[in-house]
C-alpha cells in the first residue's frame, strides 16, 4: 500500500472524525420543511436515510439499517439539488467509487476495486445484461432514487455481482394526487436540459405517472454533440384492497458524445505538454494544443433505442403473506461506427507514412446490437414468528431468456487513405465510408433461478439474516464470418451454481447496529460474456467477500454515519486484451474502509462527508501476461467528498453551498504503465426557493481543474508498430455553469 495514499486517508478521517465530533454538541435544527417546495434547503445535503427500505439490499422489506451490507441510497431530491443529470453523476459521488463516459462503455463503475461488468447495474431490479454492454448515460429526472448495494451479490441479483450493485427506480404511479413538476436549465457548451412530470389520478381506482425528460449538449470538445429522451409512465390499478396491477413503460432514445479521446505524443513532441494529469513509462503526454480537439469523423454514429416495459401482480393474501408476480420484456438496438483509435506517428512505419500525424486506419470500428430480453419473477413473502420471535421470509423463481446478436467490422481490406492521417493541430474529420463486415455473433443466455432470503430475530439485540440462490445458465455463443459462415470459435456451456450470503445484525442502541457478513459472487466466463469465445470458456469464477461494519444517528438524528470494513478475493478474472477478445490474466483481491456521515450542527447549516481506502490489486496468472501485484486501472488508493450548504441567508428564501471531491492517483491499463493523476474538484450553487419554484445557479469545476476521470483500457499503449489501433485518454469537462429552474404546476 502506497505511503502518500495512507497519508491523504489520514487527512481524510481526521476530518471526518473530528466534523463528527463536532457534532454531539451542536443545538437540534428546528427548521420545518415547505412540502410544495421543488427543493427542500439542505437537501443537496445527503442525509443517510437509515431506515429506508432499498429493494436492491433485500427482498425482505428490511431497512438500511436492519440489513447486514453497506447500502447507499440518493433520492431525486438530493440529485436535484446536486444538479446531477446522470446516474454516474449520482454514484460516483459515494466513497471509493469511480466512473466514466467513455462511448465504448459508458456510464461502468469501478467499486471496492472492481469494475465495468464486476459491477451489476439494474433498472427497477432487472437484469438487463453486463454492464460495459448495456449500460447507457441515462437522465435522473425521471427516477426516484438510486440504491447502491457493496460488494458481491449474487445470491440476491444472480450472475456477476462482485463489486456491487446499482439499482435505478423509476418515479411510479401513487395512489394520491400530486402536482405536475416541471425543470429546465441551460449552461454552457450549450447543455441544456427540459423534464416534466407528474401523477394524476385517473378514476377512483386507477392512477397514472407520466415524466419525460430531454438533454442534450454541444460538448466541450469539437463536435460531440450528445442528446437523450427518456419518457417513463406507470398506471397502478387497485382492483380491490388487497389486489392491486401496475404497467410500466421505460423508453429512452441517445445518441452518445462523439468524443473517444485525446492522442497522447511524446512529451519532446508536444508544443504545449500538460503537466500533472498523465504520465507514462515511456515518457507520453498531453499537448494542451490538443486538448479541445475531435479526431473522430464527421459521419460517426454512437445511438441506441430501447425499451422496458413490465407488469407487477401484488396480492396481500393476508397481514403476513404477499405474492408477487413480475413479467418483463426488454429490447435494444445499439449502433456505434466510428474512428476511435488514434495514434501519433513517431516513425514511418506501416500505415505510418509521414512522422508527426495522428494515424486513424486500424481504428475504424463498428458494432451493432440487438438485443430481447424476456423474463418473469415471482415472490412470497411471509412475516410470521417462530418461538415467539419474529421471522420475515421470502422465496422465489426467476426465468429469462436473452438473445443478444453482436455484429462488428474493422478496418481492413480498404485500402489506407489520405484521410485516415490527420495534422494534430487541425485535423479534419473526413467520413468513415464504407462499412466492413467482420463477422455476427448470436449469443443465447437461458437462465432459471430459485432464491431465498430470511431474517430471523435470534434475541431483542440480535437478527440473522441469510440469502440463498440456486441458479442455472445455458449458455450458446455462435460466431459467423461476414459471409455467413459458422466459424469454430463459438461454444455452447451449461452453468450451475449456488450463491449465499450470511449476515448478522447486532443492535448497539435503539439507533445504532453493528453488522457482519460473508457474501459470494459468482459469474460464468466472466469479463464481457459477448466477447468469450471457446478458447476462453472458462468455469464459473468465484469471489468472496467478509465484511464488518457500524450504521447509526446521533444526536437525535442530527448526526448519521456508517462505517464499513471489507476484503474481497475474486479467482479466474477475464480481462479484455482486444477490440474483440479477453483473456484470463488471474485473480484479483481488494480490501479497504469506507466512512460515510452526515451532519446538522444549526437549523440552517448542514454538512456531508465521505470518504475510502482502497487496497487492490491483481494475483498471479499463468496467463501469457502476468500482472501479479499490479493495482488494476481506475482504481484510487484514496477518495474523499465533502459538501456543506447555508439556508436562509440573511433570512431570504436563500441557500448557498458547494462540494469539493478528491480522487487519489490511479493507473489506465493492467501494467501500470500509465498513470493517471489525482484531482480535486470544486463545485458552487445558489438557490432561490419559494413555495411552488426554485431558481438555481451553479459552477462546476471552479478551479478549472485539467483531468482523466477515466480510462478505457484499450485504448491506450495499443500502438505495437505492426498494428496502431489506439494510444489516447478521454479528458474530462472544463469549468462549466448553468442557470436551472422548477416550479409545480
Amino acid at each position: 500500500m502506497h505511503c502518500k495514499g495512507l497519508l491523504r486517508l489520514d487527512s481524510l478521517l481526521i476530518f471526518v472524525l473530528f466534523s463528527f465530533a463536532a457534532t454531539t454538541t451542536v443545538v437540534r435544527a428546528q427548521s420545518e420543511e415547505v412540502i410544495n417546495e421543488i427543493v427542500v434547503p439542505g437537501r443537496a445535503i445527503n442525509t443517510l436515510d437509515l431506515e429506508s427500505i432499498s429493494s436492491a439490499g433485500s427482498r425482505l422489506g428490511l431497512t438500511v439499517i436492519e440489513t447486514p451490507a453497506t447500502i447507499e441510497l440518493v433520492d431525486s431530491s438530493v440529485m436535484r439539488a446536486r444538479g446531477y443529470k446522470s446516474i454516474a453523476d449520482a454514484v460516483k459521488s459515494l466513497p471509493g467509487v469511480t466512473s466514466g463516459e467513455s462511448p465504448a462503455a459508458p456510464s461502468t463503475f469501478s467499486m471496492r476495486g472492481f469494475s465495468r461488468s464486476a459491477i451489476t447495474v439494474l433498472r427497477d431490479g432487472i437484469w438487463l445484461g453486463p454492464a460495459n454492454m448495456v449500460m447507457r448515460p441515462q437522465n435522473t429526472f425521471n427516477l426516484d432514487r438510486i440504491e447502491v448495494l457493496r460488494g458481491p451479490g449474487s445470491a440476491l441479483h444472480g450472475q456477476g455481482v462482485v463489486g456491487g450493485t446499482v439499482n435505478s427506480v423509476i418515479k411510479r404511479a401513487t395512489p394520491n394526487e400530486q402536482p405536475v413538476e416541471v425543470l429546465a436549465s441551460y449552461g454552457r457548451f450549450g447543455t441544456y436540459q427540459f423534464g416534466v412530470g407528474g401523477n394524476k389520478q385517473v378514476s377512483d381506482s386507477v392512477w397514472l405517472r407520466i415524466d419525460a425528460n430531454t438533454y442534450g449538449s454541444d460538448g466541450y470538445v469539437d463536435r460531440m454533440d450528445s442528446e437523450s429522451t427518456n419518457v417513463t409512465a406507470s398506471l397502478l390499478w387497485e382492483a380491490s384492497e388487497n389486489f392491486k396491477v401496475e404497467i410500466q413503460a421505460d423508453y429512452l432514445d441517445d445518441s452518445l458524445a462523439d468524443y473517444w479521446g485525446t492522442p497522447l505524443v511524446p512529451k519532446t513532441s508536444a508544443g504545449s505538454p500538460l503537466g500533472g494529469v498523465v504520465s507514462t513509462s515511456s515518457g507520453e503526454t498531453v499537448d494542451a494544443r490538443m486538448r479541445f480537439r475531435n479526431f473522430n469523423v464527421s459521419d460517426s454514429v454512437a445511438v441506441s433505442d430501447q425499451s422496458l416495459y413490465r407488469a407487477d401482480l401484488t396480492w396481500e393474501v393476508s397481514d403476513s403473506v404477499q405474492l408477487k408476480n413480475t413479467t418483463y420484456r426488454f429490447s435494444a438496438d445499439r449502433d456505434w461506427g466510428n474512428a476511435e483509435g488514434y495514434v501519433y506517428c513517431t516513425e514511418v512505419v506501416d500505415v505510418c507514412t509521414e512522422k508527426g500525424l495522428i494515424q486513424r486506419y486500424y481504428g475504424y470500428f463498428f458494432v451493432t446490437h440487438d438485443q430481447e430480453l424476456l423474463g418473469n419473477r415471482f415472490t412470497a413473502n411471509l412475516n410470521h414468528q417462530i418461538g415467539g420471535r419474529e421471522n420475515r421470509f421470502v422465496s422465489g423463481f426467476e426465468i429469462s431468456d436473452l438473445d443478444f446478436s453482436r455484429a462488428r467490422g474493422f478496418r481492413r481490406r480498404i485500402p489506407l487513405a489520405t484521410s485516415d492521417s490527420v495534422d494534430p493541430l487541425t485535423p479534419i474529420p473526413g467520413s468513415y465510408g464504407q462499412r466492413e463486415l467482420r463477422g455476427i455473433s448470436p449469443t443465447d443466455i437461458d437462465t432459471r433461478a430459485l432464491f431465498f432470503e430470511d431474517a430471523f430475530e435470534l434475541t431483542d439485540k440480535l437478527t440473522l439474516v441469510g440469502a440463498l440462490r440456486y441458479e442455472e445458465l445455458d449458455l450458446v455463443r455462435r460466431n459467423f464470418n461476414d459471409l455467413g459462415v459458422l466459424e469454430p470459435s463459438g461454444f455452447a456451456r451449461d452453468f450451475d451454481w449456488v450463491s449465499v450470503r450470511l449476515g448478522a445484525v447486532a443492535k448497539v442502541s435503539d439507533d445504532v447496529t453493528a453488522y457482519a457478513q460473508y457474501s459470494d459472487g459468482k459469474d460464468p466466463v466472466n469479463a464481457n460474456i459477448f466477447l468469450v469465445n471457446s478458447g476462453e470458456n472458462l468455469d464459473l469464477t468465484d469471489a468472496k467477500q467478509w465484511e464488518l461494519g457500524l450504521k447509526g444517528s446521533w444526536q437525535d438524528g442530527r448526526t448519521v454515519a456508517t462505517i464499513a470494513y471489507f476484503d474481497i478475493e475474486r479467482d479466474d478474472v477475464l480481462e479484455r486484451i482486444g477490440v474483440d477478445s479477453a483473456a484470463s490474466i488471474g485473480g484479483r483481491d481488494s480490501s479497504g474502509l469506507e466512512i460515510s456521515s452526515s451532519f446538522n450542527p444549526t437549523p440552517n447549516w448542514r454538512v456531508g462527508a465521505n470518504a475510502s481506502l482502497i487496497d487492490a490489486e491483481f494475483k498471479r496468472s499463468t496467463n501469457f501476461v502476468t500482472f501479479a501485484g499490479n493495482r488494476p486501472p481506475n482504481v484510487a488508493d484514496v477518495t474523499g467528498n465533502l459538501w456543506a450548504s447555508y439556508s436562509e441567508v440573511a433570512g431570504l428564501p436563500i441557500e448557498i453551498g458547494g462540494s469539493v471531491q478528491y480522487v487519489d492517483d490511479r493507473f489506465g491499463d493492467n501494467a501500470n504503465q500509465v498513470n493517471l493523476s489525482s484531482y480535486t474538484l470544486v463545485d458552487l450553487f445558489a438557490a432561490w426557493s419559494a413555495a411552488n419554484y426554485s431558481i438555481t445557479v451553479r459552477v462546476n469545476n471552479l478551479t478549472d481543474e485539467i483531468y482523466v476521470p477515466w480510462s478505457d483500457v484499450f485504448y491506450l499503449q495499443q500502438d505495437d508498430p505492426g498494428f496502431l489501433y489506439a494510444n489516447q485518454i478521454l479528458l474530462a469537462s472544463p469549468r462549466s455553469f448553468e442557470i436551472g429552474l422548477e416550479f409545480n404546476l
